[in-house]
């Protein structure tokens, strides 16, 4: 996973990411807001869980980049942390489950003229979830994950569940339709997210333990 190459790899993945998130807030007044009728202020995309996990991501693999093809062991052994990348995972792999099972369904893709936007709606929730996940295989691993750290995980799609609701209370706007108290599949939302942050995280902390049992 240090090889010279794989460092450039994560270069690429994370700027690219980036780039794609710009773009995103830069167009989002003008064009994404009116196809959905969400609300103008271009930062009410960085409102949307998806959004801040796939920036966590980018800076990631950037930093890890930087790590690798500059020899920073410091930072790299902290970035491979299995309980950073644990949680990076579960939180990306997440979006990507519930962006199957709910939102596709209910919003669909951008129309034709925005085909820029579906690109990058397929990288969000499709390909970078996907790439973080095989990512997470290849880190390194020494001893066992305490399965305590699943209830550290919840840490922080609670809080952002919590500030989301009050927002919403305030200023009557939620990023996702299923975080609308008032729409009928909102316990549905909330359970199947829940169900699949737990699920991610299990599988995770199982597979990181299996691995470092001694054989």
């Amino acid at each position: 996973m240090n090889t010279k190459w794989f460092g450039v790899v994560a270069l690429l993945v994370g700027l690219l990411g980036i780039s794609f998130e710009v773009i995103q807030i830069v167009f989002y007044e003008s064009h994404l807001s009116q196809e959905w009728s969400y609300p103008g202020n271009r930062w009410n995309y960085l409102g949307f869980f998806t959004v801040i996990v796939n920036i966590l991501v980018d800076i990631w693999f950037v930093l890890l980049a930087i790590a690798i093809l500059f020899n920073k062991k410091r930072l790299f052994n902290f970035l491979t942390k299995p309980w950073l990348v644990g949680a990076l995972t579960v939180y990306i792999a997440t979006v990507g489950v519930i962006y199957c099972a709910l939102l596709f369904w209910f919003i669909g893709p951008y129309s034709t003229s925005l085909w820029w936007a579906n690109v990058i709606d397929m990288w969000n929730h499709l390909l970078l979830p996907v790439i973080i996940v095989v990512t997470w295989f290849f880190i390194p691993r020494e001893k066992p994950m305490k399965w305590i750290t699943l209830l550290y995980w919840m840490i922080f799609p609670l809080v952002y569940l919590a500030l989301t609701m009050f927002r919403g209370f305030v200023w009557d706007w939620y990023p996702y339709p299923f975080l609308r108290p008032s729409w009928v599949l909102f316990p549905l939302g909330i359970l199947t997210t829940t169900a699949c942050l737990i699920i991610a995280g299990s599988l995770c902390i199982w597979y990181h333990n299996k691995k470092t049992q001694p054989k």
